[in-house]
């Protein structure tokens, strides 16, 4: 493996990708495929990730610390705040996101503040990132117009499907942490939806997974993985909370989404700083129906009246589509951008 490791740094033009976790993978591989093989190394902490180069686990801090290639790709936030440093080379790095969510409130204070460039999904966090900058006198970054290739293959996947079935498809889909809707009022949710005729899926984010935070639901679909899509595909209606994939399965489905209103995911308490509502928030409006978690008796009649084809769920609809092209930056490539841009690095 060392000498391996020693071969990879010796590659002139070398890129390395990161992630830390087989489901981040998925955020990466469009840009790997368009740069092809040559130069382009895959670094991952999970062994069962199965598009690795190399596993690095305890030796990983070590490794980056030492890394010496020209360009250093990673979904992983906070650089340089904890025990992952820059390297002691010239390195370049780069951060893609895993979600199209703000930058300012979920993610901690100085999450992107270590990076060179920053390959941004829409135009908000363009402007979050440089207000950052503005008002904690940072040094500015590279903020690279580029989109969010996981949204298009979602989209690509979603308009080849046909349902076979009459069945209605509820996934339900939260975020992780203390406050998130498992949390909050999760028995009382899926109580409510096995009550209904309706196929449910419960879709567990990589964090809870990693965590063990989670037990097997009676009646109910587990999914453990967020690699595959065929779920956010099939479903009729998502329900979440303060998860980015609410974002994601409207702007890839361009169907509606139910918000369970649990308090706020907030790992920034300083956000407000910035004097700028998150998409997350300002979006859950007009892309769906916002739910107290002491009204989920009400879900089943929303869930009719977004699943039902008529002027509501066209208007819906179109009101998603054109949101997705004010806020997601070169819908259908940006994969090409992505590559492009870290190709002129080397």
């Amino acid at each position: 493996m060392i000498r391996e490791i020693k071969d990879l740094f010796r590659k002139k033009g070398s890129i390395i990708f990161y992630t830390e976790h087989r489901d981040y993978s998925t955020y990466l591989e469009g840009i790997i495929e368009e740069l092809g093989v040559d130069n382009v190394s895959h670094i991952t902490s999970d062994p069962n990730d199965a598009t690795k180069d190399f596993y690095l686990d305890k030796l990983f801090p070590v490794f980056m610390a030492l890394a010496n290639c020209k360009v250093f790709v990673m979904t992983m936030t906070d650089l340089n705040l904890f025990h992952i440093r820059r390297s002691i080379h010239p390195v370049h790095y780069v951060y893609v996101f895993h979600s199209p969510v703000s930058t300012h409130m979920i993610y901690r204070f100085g999450a992107f503040d270590h990076y060179d460039s920053i390959l941004c999904v829409g135009p908000h966090q363009v402007a979050e990132i440089r207000r950052q900058e503005e008002l904690y006198g940072l040094r500015p970054k590279k903020l690279v117009e580029a989109g969010y290739n996981r949204l298009e293959r979602l989209y690509e996947a979603y308009m080849k499907y046909d349902k076979e079935r009459e069945e209605i498809n509820v996934l339900v889909a939260p975020t992780w942490g203390p406050t998130n809707l498992l949390e909050v009022c999760g028995k009382s949710l899926l109580e409510t939806l096995s009550k209904e005729d309706y196929k449910v899926t419960l879709r567990l984010h990589p964090e809870t997974v990693k965590r063990k935070l989670f037990s097997d639901q009676g009646g109910i679909t587990l999914e453990t993985s967020v690699a595959d899509m065929d779920s956010l595909v099939k479903a009729d209606i998502l329900i979440t909370d303060w998860s980015g994939i609410g974002l994601k399965y409207a702007f890839g489905t361009e169907r509606p989404v139910i918000f369970i209103d649990t308090p706020p995911k907030v790992r920034n308490p300083r956000y407000k700083e910035l004097g700028i509502e998150p998409i997350e928030s300002r979006l859950r409006t007009e892309i769906g129906v916002v739910v107290p978690p002491n009204d989920l008796g009400s879900i089943p009649g929303i869930v009719k009246d977004l699943t039902t084809e008529g002027r509501l769920s066209n208007l819906v609809k179109s009101g998603i589509r054109n949101l997705r092209g004010e806020y997601i930056f070169n819908f259908g490539k940006s994969a090409e951008v992505g590559a492009d841009y870290i190709r002129e690095l080397l």
